[in-house]
């Protein structure tokens, strides 16, 4: 049955200044996000971050210093966790060891006393979309991990629950079948409708399967963007940084007043400022960091290249490689095809232009803060 048109549109979850200390030690402070209704949101970021904190908050496994949980438009801060309708998937997995594969996705309808007949086709459809049904006989030490994870997956989704936490689910498994998996929840989310909210460090992951990333950082969240404004339109250096691999290149670099906005010298060449950096650059400190994503660079003649350097290293990646240049300005790192890289040799001169001025950032050395207009 559907829900009302509020029930629908209104966000399953709502944090409202959460704040949390452990023995004198802030752990949160003033988190504060939403997550819309059938979507799957990330929370993103290093060990040490809060995200955690902040799903056990939400399950009722912790109290919150301050601050407001609201699940389904009820404020639930003082429920115990039985009560809050949501599901929590773990990385150990904490399956029932002595129990088959079907006993384990059926141990939350048994608890819940749905009559036998009901359990066993739930069972059978949850087992058969998520691939398992060969497991449902055998005990967790016999199945791999990922078999091991699906039915630890069947288990939370077979409760059909109003939201599901799911703290770092697939950093132990080998990343073949992390990115099999990750994909295997993505279509779920989507084709259930379930309400996700997936706690990792990894940004790939956070990159392939999130609606909305929140990015946090020591307890406080940072940034709130889709993923791809995540990576174009970063809050910060550090934010930058975290989002991107090979990383973002930060050279050294100087705003000199002219016509037109006038230039920016770094690596030993000049360019002049795109339009989208005038106003964030003209404002701020002569001296500022630009930040160039790798594959915004690509190698030229050095004769008549934007940047002349030396070639230090070649990382080959299969279809893409990285190469390192160095000159007496700079370092930078450039995504090129693998093809390119047959002829070179290292410590020969290159050339780099830049191919996607637009995509440039610009950072304020000291705070890390973007120079924006």
């Amino acid at each position: 049955m559907q829900g009302t048109p509020q029930e629908t549109t209104q966000p399953v979850l709502i944090l409202d200044g959460l704040r949390k200390s452990f023995r004198g030690k802030t752990a949160l402070t003033g988190v504060s996000f939403a997550v819309p209704r059938a979507s799957l949101t990330v929370i993103l970021g290093c060990a040490g971050a809060g995200k955690t904190t902040t799903l056990r908050l939400i399950a009722g496994l912790d109290q919150p210093d301050a601050g407001r949980v609201v699940i389904g438009g009820r404020d639930v801060s003082g429920w115990e966790p039985k009560d809050r309708d949501i599901a929590m998937i773990l990385d150990n997995l904490a399956l029932y060891p002595n129990r088959t594969g079907y006993a384990n996705i059926a141990s939350p309808l048994l608890i819940r006393g749905e009559p036998p007949e009901e359990i066993e086709r739930k069972v059978t459809e949850m087992a058969t979309m998520l691939k398992v049904a060969h497991t449902l006989q055998r005990l967790p030490k016999t199945m791999s991990g990922g078999e091991r994870q699906r039915i630890a997956l069947g288990r939370a989704l077979i409760r059909t629950p109003s939201l599901f936490l799911l703290d770092e689910p697939l950093s132990s498994l080998d990343a073949m079948l992390r990115i099999e998996l990750r994909a295997e929840l993505k279509r779920l989310q989507r084709e259930q409708g379930h309400s996700f909210l997936l706690a990792t460090p990894d940004f790939t992951e956070a990159m392939a399967v999130a609606d909305t990333v929140v990015m946090l950082r020591q307890g406080r969240v940072v940034q709130i963007a889709r993923p791809q404004d995540l990576y174009d339109d970063p809050v910060d250096r550090e934010a930058a940084t975290f989002v991107g691999a090979p990383q973002i290149n930060l050279a050294a670099a100087s705003h000199v007043p002219g016509e037109g906005g006038g230039q920016i010298l770094f690596a030993a060449t000049r360019i002049a400022v795109p339009p989208h950096l005038r106003d964030g650059v003209a404002s701020g400190p002569r001296d500022f960091e630009l930040g160039i994503r790798p594959e915004n660079l690509a190698l030229a003649d050095p004769g008549g290249a934007q940047i002349r350097a030396r070639l230090a290293d070649i990382e080959p990646l299969g279809l893409k490689s990285v190469l390192t240049v160095r000159n007496e300005a700079a370092e930078l790192r450039v995504l090129v095809e693998s093809a390119e890289t047959h002829a070179l040799t290292l410590n020969q001169a290159v050339g780099l232009n830049l191919t996607n001025t637009p995509k440039l950032l610009a950072f304020d050395p000291s705070s890390g803060q973007r120079l924006r207009p």
